[in-house]
């Protein structure tokens, strides 16, 4: 039965969620800060679209000349909480989806403090700090990280249990829970996960023998979560095989986006270095190259820091070194190329598949939670039985107070000098950020000033409850007050939004590619797509569809335009190689007519080509860029026939296609003699082709595309996508729901289910 005060809890939890998000609960503006308008927001998109057109979601047609959909992972197709996304308009189940990992979030973090026997003020405490932290915040605009660290707590409290007390329920309870935990579509958080729980495993047990028996129980509830999300394994193992991940793990690639020792700072001064989300306010100019771009911030509040050092008064001392060791670890791998440390890591497997060290941090942000509330409720016990400590803590908090009183004072008398020094470091440092350093230094300023006021109201609400001059039920409400108002405050700036037109409204050269009603692709240089990782606009929503005008991967998938190239955590690693080296400037000249080859007729580019198969559909300059459009007169169709020596055969022959949807593709076919049937679609394995209801073996075509040999005739001619990854996946998924299910009425059976 849940208990009152636990439903009190969830209340407060979704009210501050509301109150946090109220701004995008109407619609009107939608979530779309970097990868959520260009990557999750189309491909969402289309895995709805899809799903309620009655096709599964297994084939993108509309980037890299077709690539899985379903086997990238990240568009969260099994996730249980995409369902929302079929019982809402889609912006508004967009922004609700990742709304709703705040409410669960804190909640699903409130239960494991209760499991650990805090009190509940304790686990309210914990609760609001991980929701708002600025780890999961920042992690808004990365629906995956978001998922999968939303469940982290609620996996700690069943393993805990299982640990402690093995039983059937808590067995599935966490296979499911790790099962659920992958679908959200971030590999590294569950990977991690699971290392930390064999080590918390170690922590927890009583003896070696019980440690076995709990890693036991532990890799038993991983194989069991294996199996079922083998549908969605399967398919993704298989992707990988043909990606950048197995090929391009350097170790400059893989930590590029380390998290820089210096920005410890920012757990204290969230902005100390700039906003990521206010334009040239973090980046390169100012702080060289030592910077990540990937989290906003790491700041999980000053009060949660102030209560980690009395986690160790606590009764759960071996717990809390092991949080405190594990919080020391998750930074040094956070740190990535800044320290020694990760060369060794980097030979552990699977580490080198792991990109951007800073996504550590989500562990740093769960420990260090755990123990602010664990300090929390010390000083609580404090307060109510050994009031001296908490005399000790006041001194100590005075210290601090005096001593960065004497910082801020000395830094406010000595701006200017600051300043001057500070712009001594650069050479020739542009105009707006000379003015942008001056800001930074007043800000920092005003963040200082803002800490001490902080600790001063903390220091005279201690004194005042240690005197007996405040009760202490208002003591708490103003301490939650404090700690709401200082997350909200430096928290509300990292979720950005665009206007809901910038989805709606058609940009123009989407509207000159809509008057083609024909089969066709459009290609961008690489140049233009470099170009389109950053965006110029008056504000940020106009920016998005200035950038959504210039082609920028995958703004197009929803319109239903075909892509040559795309855009995809997982690229397709022989293809990517072709584009970047093929249609580079110097070498675009000599490879132009290829494109022609697969179906391109459309190309962006921000330079004049000057060929005369391309005419100039329109020049676009905004915001310092150019934009040129051009139709290729030369373009081939979808689909053509080859003669004997490979080249295109179009008089005579006659190639149609009948039907060409994701995943399925009909063509009827008429040849004059041998030959070969040419697909501009891309060959990957799980295509089927039957001609004439007849199975036939799919031939690469020039090694990126699809060709069937065939003799003179006339062919009927159907292209399937039926992966037999997905099918074994799926039949191993099912199997494990059917073991489950048998299993549980045994269980039942025999005694109930514990």
């Amino acid at each position: 039965m849940i208990k009152q005060e636990n439903i009190f809890a969830f209340l407060f939890f979704l009210l501050l969620t509301i109150l946090f998000f109220g701004r995008f609960l109407s619609g009107q503006e939608v979530l779309a800060y970097k990868d959520l308008s260009r990557y999750f927001y189309p491909l969402k998109y289309l895995m709805v679209a899809q799903v309620k057109s009655g096709h599964f979601p297994l084939w993108n047609p509309y980037i890299f000349c077709g690539f899985p959909l379903l086997a990238t992972l990240q568009v969260g197709c099994f996730y249980p909480l995409s369902l929302i996304f079929y019982l809402l308009p889609f912006k508004l189940a967009f922004n609700y989806f990742t709304i709703l990992h705040y409410f669960l979030a804190a909640s699903f973090m409130y239960l494991l403090l209760r499991h650990y026997a805090l009190g509940f003020a304790s686990a309210l405490f914990g609760g609001i700090v991980f929701a708002f932290s600025g780890y999961l915040l920042s992690v808004s605009n990365m629906n995956t990280s978001l998922a999968a660290v939303t469940w982290l707590p609620l996996v700690v409290l069943w393993a805990d249990r299982l640990f402690a007390c093995f039983s059937w329920g808590n067995l599935l309870v966490l296979a499911v829970l790790l099962a659920v935990q992958f679908l959200g579509g971030e590999p590294t958080i569950i990977y991690v996960t699971l290392f930390f729980l064999a080590v918390y495993a170690a922590v927890v047990a009583r003896s070696s023998r019980a440690y076995i028996l709990s890693l036991g129980r532990l890799v038993l509830a991983g194989l069991i979560g294996l199996g079922l999300v083998a549908v969605q394994l399967f398919p993704f193992l298989e992707l990988t095989r043909y990606s950048d991940r197995l090929v391009r793990t350097a170790f400059d690639l893989v930590t590029f986006r380390s998290f820089p020792p210096r920005e410890l700072l920012t757990f204290v001064f969230p902005y100390f270095f700039g906003n990521l989300t206010r334009f040239g306010g973090y980046g390169e100019t100012l702080l060289g190259q030592m910077n990540q771009d990937w989290l906003i911030s790491p700041y999980l509040g000053l009060l949660p820091l102030l209560f980690v050092g009395l986690a160790f008064f606590k009764a759960k001392r071996k717990l809390s070194f092991f949080l405190l060791g594990v919080t020391l670890v998750s930074l040094l791998l956070a740190f990535g190329r800044y320290t020694p440390f990760y060369r060794l890591v980097f030979l552990l497997p699977g580490i080198a598949a792991i990109r951007f060290p800073v996504k550590y941090l989500f562990l740093t942000t769960f420990c260090l939670t755990l123990l602010a509330s664990f300090g929390f409720s010390a000083m609580l016990e404090a307060l109510n039985q050994k009031p001296e400590k908490l005399v000790v803590f006041l001194r100590w908090l005075w210290s601090v107070i005096i001593f960065l009183l004497l910082v801020f004072l000395a830094a406010y008398l000595l701006r200017w000098q600051l300043f001057t020094f500070l712009l001594g470091r650069y050479h020739q440092l542009p105009l707006f950020f000379v003015n942008l350093l001056g800001y930074l230094v007043e800000f920092n300023l005003s963040s200082l000033l803002f800490v001490l006021l902080y600790l001063i109201a903390l220091a005279l609400l201690l004194y005042l409850v240690l005197k007996g001059r405040l009760k202490k039920i208002l003591f708490l409400a103003l301490l939650f007050l404090l700690l709401i108002a200082d997350l909200f405050a430096n928290g509300y700036p990292i979720p950005i939004a665009a206007k809901a037109w910038v989805f709606d409204q058609t940009p123009t050269n989407f509207a000159i590619l809509q008057k083609d009603p024909g089969l066709f692709r459009f290609f961008y240089t690489p140049e233009l797509e470099a170009e389109g990782r950053s965006i110029y606009g008056h504000d940020y929503s106009q920016a998005l569809f200035n950038t959504k005008d210039n082609f920028t991967a995958n703004w197009h998938i929803p319109y239903g335009f075909y892509d040559f190239y795309g855009y995809e955590s997982i690229k397709p690693w022989q293809f990517f190689k072709y584009y970047q080296t093929n249609f580079t400037k110097e070498k675009f000249a000599q490879n132009l007519k290829s494109l022609s080859f697969y179906n391109v007729k459309y190309i962006a580019s921000i330079e004049r080509l000057k060929f005369s198969s391309l005419k100039l559909l329109r020049h676009k300059k905004a915001y310092g860029q150019d934009l040129y459009l051009y139709e290729n007169t030369k373009v081939l169709p979808r689909a053509y026939c080859l003669d004997a020596h490979g080249r295109p055969q179009l008089k005579g022959e006659k190639v149609i296609v009948k039907k060409y949807l994701p995943g399925e593709i009909e063509i009827l076919a008429t040849l004059d003699g041998p030959g070969h049937l040419f697909l501009s679609e891309a060959y990957y394995p799980g295509w089927r082709a039957l001609v004439n209801g007849v199975e036939a073996k799919i031939e690469k075509g020039n090694n990126f595309f699809m060709a069937l040999p065939l003799g003179q005739g006339t062919y009927s001619i159907k292209f399937i996508y039926d992966p037999l990854s997905f099918k074994l996946g799926g039949l191993i998924s099912l199997a494990t729901l059917l073991m489950i299910l048998v299993g549980s009425v045994m269980k039942y059976r025999v005694g109930g289910v514990r």
